[in-house]
């Protein structure tokens, strides 16, 4: 099973924690920062490698934080495939208060030119993968409909193509009928028209999933936060409970739980439900660590085994 995993964006995260309430306008003084990798591609990369998956990803780099980009792959053995670009890597800050507020601040990213673009699809388009996942934002100087593109020509190969993107650049890529899609709820939301209040529980939640299946056919994975997920699908529809875990850091969950499930669900070929269960026992090891420190499978197989439970949307 071969994985193709595509970035257009990537990052280093810079985490900052506080031990006081964060103050606007005033000086904030740090109790500590960590820096690690801040892309989505490079946390379901790493995720699958762990997992005993060979992914191949695909990225840009550029300057010293590229370099320490394509260290934190190389460390865990991941096949990356790097275009270097003028404008090299951004940083994603994230300030932690002490009461596990957490506040970002996302560089743009780019601009990337016509054709350091063009190189890195080359890259991707030269192979032919089972399962292509396509996440991220898009950055500066690359078209906003780049993933209609991307999802056209992968589907034309019969690849297995996943999108975990936002805003604009979700809805241009869903129009092209990814297989499957894994939106968060303020995702969800936006490509509804939608207040999140509007989806406040499941019930609501997998009732504007199933009409975007009506819509574009994909699958759908809706994360929760703490309230776990909701699937709609091929295999019908469920409700996924959160791990009972006490939490430390967010960044990355979402990328762990998309990373299992596709480890289990078709590397591994395990029942859906299975899947969905695994995928939330993920996350909940990763929300556990600190910074975007990813998960072991013992911690994983741990909290699994402890039990994650998986209902039919049918049930209330």
């Amino acid at each position: 099973m071969k994985i193709a995993i595509l970035t257009l964006n990537p990052g280093v995260d810079r985490i900052i924690y506080l031990d006081t309430p964060a103050r606007l306008g005033t000086l904030n003084r740090a109790v500590r920062s960590i820096v690690s990798q801040g892309s989505k591609g490079a946390n379901v990369s790493i995720m699958l490698r762990t997992l005993g998956a060979d992914p191949d990803y695909f990225s840009f780099t550029g300057g010293a934080l590229g370099e320490l980009l394509e260290g934190f792959t190389k460390k865990h053995g991941v096949k990356s495939h790097f275009v270097r670009t003028a404008c090299g890597v951004r940083t994603n800050t994230k300030i932690i208060d002490s009461g596990g507020v957490c506040t970002e601040f996302n560089e743009a990213g780019g601009p990337v030119a016509p054709e350091e673009l063009e190189a890195l699809l080359g890259k991707l388009f030269s192979d032919n993968h089972d399962i292509a996942v396509i996440n991220g934002s898009i950055p500066q100087g690359v078209d906003k409909c780049v993933y209609n593109r991307i999802v056209r020509q992968l589907n034309a190969k019969g690849t297995f193509t996943v999108l975990d993107a936002d805003g604009e650049a979700l809805k241009h890529g869903l129009s092209a009928r990814p297989a499957l899609i894994k939106p968060n709820l303020r995702e969800l939301a936006g490509i509804l028209g939608k207040n999140e209040v509007e989806l406040d529980s499941k019930e609501q939640v997998f009732s504007g999933c199933r009409a975007l299946r009506e819509k574009y056919g994909c699958d759908i994975i809706c994360t929760l936060d703490g309230r776990g997920s909701v699937f709609c699908g091929d295999g019908g529809g469920y409700y996924v409970d959160a791990a009972e875990v006490p939490l430390c850091g967010f960044s990355g969950a979402g990328d762990t739980y998309l990373a299992a499930y596709l480890y289990k669900r078709y590397i591994a070929r395990e029942s859906l439900a299975a899947s969905l269960a695994y995928a939330s026992a993920a996350a909940g090891a990763k929300v556990t660590l600190p910074g975007t420190e990813l998960p072991s499978t013992e911690q994983i197989e741990q909290i699994y085994k402890a039990g994650i439970k998986v209902r039919p949307a049918a049930e209330k």
